[in-house]
């Protein structure tokens, strides 16, 4: 280039990405704009330099003065549009030229000539190009339209003026639909393009879409490169386009014509740079006439340069460039010898959209959780996403632009059949399959397609379509990701023995992914012949209104709808298996189960929505024939009072009182509280215990409270006096259960030795085998029943091992069982201590080491470092726990004394922001819709430093000239817990009660003992410190997150510097956008250098933990009293759970559920209020979305009976909303 050096591309998506990359090998400087729902796009990490736009996300694009001011702030020499936006804005093109730039395209003259498309007929029409018959100029009445379409003869098309790219055109058959279409025309271009003008062309029915590719100097010299066929559309937008026609290949010299009349037209306009002239060309005849000109780069370019071999946007920029020198554009004789004399091979273009094809090709934004392109030689792939990036509903959804090219059409075609079928693209719908089915048709492998061959194709894809969702229906398999951890939910489905049995019906792997549904079931229209199951608490089943059998194999024909309504009965959870599953669902770590909670995995991250898309095979084997079912008596029982085997620990001698721990094992039964979802069931003991210490230490002022420490799954977790919640139940063989209790049940717990916790899973192995050889047999003659209870022999044992008391510089160490497959290592007395957290990380490297055994290394599931403790989870059924125990002690002894240590380590230099709008509106809306008054309110930062005989700037300078160090990484997607290194800077501080339904990605928190950078935008009760730059990347394309989605390491140290909030929001921008460099340095932290300072400052220390203590003190009384007004407050107008059991006993009343954990915002009835199919019950708020709760459409006339929520409680999934009596 001799003048143009920097370049800006004002455009998004692939044609902004494809642009970049033609500069960059020309050597010029590209910078690309975006918006924020554009931050992570190619085009904007691709670019040399990339700038935020100002304005919303849907218009920002088409700012044409801000756009011009960014280029002109980064002496940008020119501004290329590639299409749509402001591509063929004349006034935008004009603007360009005031400015000093060049505009890299045609002349804002021909950009007006062609835009008007009645002008733009006279045009064709004086340069000899032969054009549609239709009316002289425009029609201005719907009289006149009648009477002109009565002269042309029927069928004619109506055609807005202004615009293009398919919109504002109507086709008529006769004399009504011209009254209908004048109409509808002149509303859409008045909607559209501002201008309400249209005209009336011969419409024919049977022809093809052929356009040639022009490339004109400005200077009345211009040359073509051949023809494409874009004949094969859909509401006259391209679909698939070919490079060369094949029907113009089959008709000797009317690719001769055809250009010599386009090549004569960009000349009889002085035309300058890259352009389009679409033709219409008859079927039977061959004759052509001039549509219109596209005076920009085309969508479809790239087939173009395939089979040409040249560059159409360098040559753009060549132009531009001899504009810039003065030149006028590229010389006579060079745009002469680039002109070719034919085409090389043959080229075809599909364009790949999020779309669903079941909905009318409704765009469907959403997040793509897979994206794999098949690579051939010959083929380009034009896009801007990857796997992570999210289809946004302001834009087109085009995801790519698939290309091939091959020596010969056939060729071509084949390759491109391997390039669909194999791509992969996980995520919102997309039309893979349907213009993979378009190529795979004869009529296409023929040549013979014209612009109706889409209207009598016929697509019918192998999917489900999601006509309604149900309560909460979740794509869960089995295990789900129990060993990745890093705050990466286990996931998979609650009760693996109903999913296990469904898939085994069906023919699929026990753990192959299925549907989860809770509560109430989907309504599914399956569009493909479908093998499946249905298994779990009984439900209402019906296919095409005929009862549907459970714990059966079904066959289901393409047409037909499964209906899921409620749950009958004793249990939650029923189970829809089908065979070969969901293959379009990516698996995220090894797994494709949903956790909705951190929206990761399955379908979206999501529970299933209407209008989803699940995608299901094709091929379905022979030998599922039959329909094999389990008998009654062989299928598990789902009852509503429930026995959960367990094993003591690991936190119970010296945590409960002896009182407390008769009482959990005395047969009394825990009701089960309405709060019940999959991350936690809560339960109402028969009496709050007693304790047997005052408080939790430095792990909070309750004696529930423990220093952190990862939970093994099936522990009894106390969070207060009246209210404990189990993430599972206590032993491996009970585990199915807890996916059944749900609200009003009851249960009871039964101790059990680690011996008989084996042989119960051994039984229920045995159970689901027999199952197995059933099904396969078509004989469960050999099959018991699955033992449900089980009287335990009473020789339990303690939680506690394994115990040394301490030696010199080695700590306390404690071992605590956590019923059969995990092992809690805990040093200490529950004390924040950077010793301890060396040796945790000491030993978690030794049992992960090179060295570990085998057997070990074989039967290790995870493990889970804190600051004191290090949990291990293991297959119990395989691994020998003594071993284990003497293999660790061996460990132990090696590790030694670690007093004096240096331990390897980064550091993290992080901004801090103590501003932030986000926060401040979290705060806001918190006091509005959940918990009006606290102490921590309005200002969790001026809490948090009295609370710790602080003041607001003190605690400020402590966190910008201290060091943190990173105790855990976890808990929630890479959560990471940090300590300040110097205890003088420590403090404590409760959690919000209750927790904010959001907070924003960033924020830094501090709860209890420890600070948390919030890594995704969450649920949250941490105080609210201040905001830095997120920890985690969900699906790894950002910088420094290339081979884990979590950034911390344990024993990372964080230094953080101020910055002012704009600062934080532009580095912000970046960290989205993939772009952010995090800034880091390896060192040692030196254990003995710390020691030797802990002693130098521990009388300091004893004196602020003193005063720390009397104002913690006062702050405990002052939020114990604000809370028992709240919650008095809060019970003035809740209804007691005897009154709801009660009512629902009556087969009249129903009740409307949560879909989802979130706060009530709004209740929109009131009781005695009749309430209809689909009115608003209620409005939920979750991560800043407003969730609308509906009563069904199925429920007949009612009447609101009982609510039993108010605006600013939180709720879980399936919590009761308010109670329905249906009217007589």
């Amino acid at each position: 280039m001799e003048k143009l050096e920097t370049l800006l591309v004002a455009n998004r998506g692939e044609i902004a990405v494809r642009i970049i990359k033609t500069a960059k090998n020309l050597g010029i400087k590209t910078i690309s704009i975006y918006t924020p729902a554009d931050a992570a796009s190619l085009h904007v990490s691709q670019a040399d330099e990339a700038v935020l736009l100002p304005g919303s996300n849907s218009t920002a694009y088409t700012e044409g003065d801000e756009i011009i001011r960014i280029a002109k702030e980064k002496k940008a020499d020119a501004i290329i549009p590639g299409y749509g936006f402001l591509s063929e804005n004349q006034d935008f093109a004009r603007a360009v030229g005031d400015a000093g730039m060049v505009w890299v395209g045609p002349s804002p003259q021909s950009i007006d000539a062609f835009g008007i498309k009645h002008v733009a007929r006279e045009l064709a029409e004086k340069a000899g190009v032969p054009i549609v018959p239709g009316t002289k100029g425009l029609v201005t009445s719907e009289e006149d339209a009648l009477e002109e379409s009565g002269k042309l003869g029927y069928p004619v098309m109506l055609k807005a003026t202004a615009g293009g790219g398919g919109m504002g055109l109507v086709v008529c058959e006769k004399a009504e639909d011209v009254k209908k279409g004048f109409r509808m025309v002149q509303s859409r271009g008045e909607t559209l393009f501002k201008c309400g003008d249209l005209f009336i062309e011969k419409f024919y029915p049977a022809s093809h879409h052929i356009e040639v590719q022009v490339l004109g100097n400005g200077q009345g010299d211009a040359i073509h490169f051949g023809e494409r066929e874009c004949s094969i559309q859909r509401r006259n937008q391209k679909v698939i386009e070919e490079c060369p026609s094949p029907f113009v290949e089959k008709h000797a010299g009317l690719r001769e014509e055809l250009c010599k009349a386009a090549v004569d037209l960009a000349r009889f306009q002085n035309y300058a740079s890259a352009g389009t002239i679409e033709y219409l060309v008859d079927d039977k005849s061959g004759d052509f006439f001039f549509l219109e000109m596209n005076t920009r780069l085309q969508v479809e370019h790239g087939i173009t340069e395939l089979c040409y071999d040249i560059d159409l946007v360098e040559l753009m920029l060549q132009q531009a460039d001899a504009q810039l020198a003065g030149k006028g554009g590229i010389s006579a004789d060079d745009l002469k010898a680039l002109e070719p004399s034919a085409p090389l091979g043959h080229a075809i273009e599909a364009r790949v959209y999020a779309e669903n094809p079941v909905r009318d090709y409704a765009p469907s934004p959403g997040l793509l959780q897979k994206v794999e392109w098949e690579h051939l030689d010959g083929s380009r792939i034009d896009t801007w996403v990857f796997t992570g990036s999210t289809v946004s509903p302001n834009y087109d959804p085009l995801i790519a632009k698939v290309m091939n090219h091959a020596k010969s059409r056939d060729a071509c075609i084949k390759g491109m059949d391997l390039i669909l079928s194999r791509s992969k693209i996980c995520g919102p719908p997309t039309n893979l399959d349907f213009l993979n089915a378009i190529i795979s048709n004869e009529t296409f492998k023929s040549g013979n397609t014209i612009t109706s061959f889409l209207k009598t194709f016929e697509f019918a894809p192998s999917a489900i379509d999601v006509i309604s969702a149900g309560a909460y229906t979740l794509v869960e398999d089995l295990p789900g990701r129990p060993s990745v951890g890093k705050g990466i939910p286990h996931s998979g489905a609650m009760d693996p023995v109903a999913l296990s049995i469904a898939n085994m019906l069906v023919g699929n792997e026990r753990g192959k992914e299925g549907l989860e549904i809770t509560l109430s079931g989907p309504e599914l229209r399956f569009l493909g012949p479908a093998v499946v199951s249905v298994t779990g608490a009984p439900i209402e089943a019906k296919l095409d209104n005929s009862d549907f059998p459970m714990w059966t194999r079904k066959h289901i024909k393409a047409g037909q709808r499964l209906k899921l309504g409620k749950t009958t009965g004793g249990g939650c959870r029923s189970y829809l298996a089908i065979h070969g599953g969901f293959p379009t669902v990516a698996e995220y770590f090894g797994s494709k189960s949903t956790s909705a909670i951190v929206a990761i995995g399955g379908y979206q991250g999501r529970a299933l929505a209407p209008g989803d898309l699940l995608s299901i095979t094709s091929n379905i084997p022979n030998n599922l024939g039959g329909h094999p079912s389990l008998p009654e008596e062989l299928r598990p029982h789902y009852g509503e009072s429930w026995e959960l085997m367990c094993m003591p620990g690991p936190h119970q001698e010296g945590y409960l009182a002896p009182e407390d721990v008769a009482m959990l094992y005395s047969g009394e039964e825990w009701k089960v509280s309405h709060n019940a979802s999959r991350s936690a069931i809560r339960l109402i003991p028969p009496r709050p215990p007693k304790w047997a210490r005052s408080d939790g230490g430095e792990g909070g002022s309750h004696p529930s409270n423990l220093v952190e420490y990862g939970y093994p799954l099936g522990t009894l977790n106390w969070t207060g006096g009246k209210r404990l919640s189990p993430a599972n139940p206590c032993t491996q063989s009970s585990s199915w259960k807890l996916g059944q209790i749900k609200a009003g049940h009851t249960m009871k717990y039964k101790r059990v030795s680690l011996e008989e916790a084996l042989k119960l899973r051994v039984d229920l192995e045995t159970y689901l085998d027999s199952v197995h050889a059933g099904v396969r047999k078509g004989d469960f003659s050999n099959v018991k029943p699955l033992q449900q209870t089980f009287e335990p022999s009473g020789g339990f044992g303690e939680a506690i091992l394994w115990q040394r008391n301490p030696e010199g510089n080695r700590p306390q160490v404690r071992y605590r069982q956590g019923a059969d497959d995990h092992l809690l290592i805990e040093y200490g007395n529950e004390n924040f201590d950077i010793n301890h957290r060396c040796r945790v990380t000491a030993l978690e490297k030794a049992v992960h080491g090179k060295e570990a055994p085998s057997w070990l290394k074989d039967n290790l599931v995870n493990t889970v470092g804190c600051c004191t403790s290090l949990m291990l989870h293991y297959n119990g059924a395989k691994m020998d726990r003594p071993k284990l125990i003497e293999h660790l002690k061996k460990l132990e002894d090696e590790l030694g004394d670690l007093s004096k240590i240096k331990v390897p380590c980064r550091r993290f230099k992080l901004p801090l922001s103590f501003e932030s709008k986000e926060q401040t509106e979290a705060t806001k809306r918190y006091m509005e819709t959940q918990r009006p008054q606290a102490p921590y309110l309005p200002d969790n930062l001026a809490f948090v430093a009295k609370n710790n005989a602080f003041t607001a700037d003190q605690l400020k300078h402590n966190m910008l000239n201290g060091t943190l160090m990173a105790v855990v990484v976890g808990f929630f997607c890479g959560n990471t817990v940090s300590l300040p290194v110097d205890p003088r800077k420590r403090m404590s501080t409760p959690k919000t009660n209750p927790s904010r339904v959001f907070t924003p990605e960033g924020t830094f928190g501090w709860g209890g003992s420890c600070a948390s950078i919030y890594p995704v935008d969450s649920p949250g009760g941490y105080q609210l410190i201040g905001r830095t730059i997120p920890c985690f990347d969900y699906l790894m394309y950002k910088s420094g997150f290339e081979e884990v989605p979590w950034l911390y390491q344990d024993f990372d140290l964080l230094d953080f510097y101020r910055v002012s909030e704009d600062e934080l929001n532009r580095q912000l921008s970046l960290f989205r956008a993939g772009m952010y460099k995090h800034e880091w340095v390896d060192e040692e932290f030196d254990m003995a250098e710390h020691n030797k300072f802990l002693a130098e400052v521990k009388d300091e220390v004893a004196d602020i933990r003193s005063k720390q203590r009397k104002v913690q003190e006062e702050m405990i009384t002052a939020e114990e009293e604000s809370l028992a007004k709240w919650r008095e407050d809060m019970k003035k107008n809740k209804v007691d759970e005897s009154t709801v059991d009660a009512l629902l006993a009556d087969p009249a009343i129903s009740s409307i559920d949560a879909p989802m954990d979130a706060n009530v915002w709004k209740v929109m009835v009131e009781e005695g209020q009749e309430v209809r199919p689909n009115d608003v019950v209620a409005i939920l708020e979750a991560m800043k979305l407003e969730i609308n709760v509906n009563a069904p459409d199925d429920q007949g006339k009612a009447k609101v009976e009982k609510l039993l929520v108010q605006p600013g409680e939180t709720i879980k999934a399936g919590g009761r909303i308010a109670l329905l009596r249906a009217a007589e």
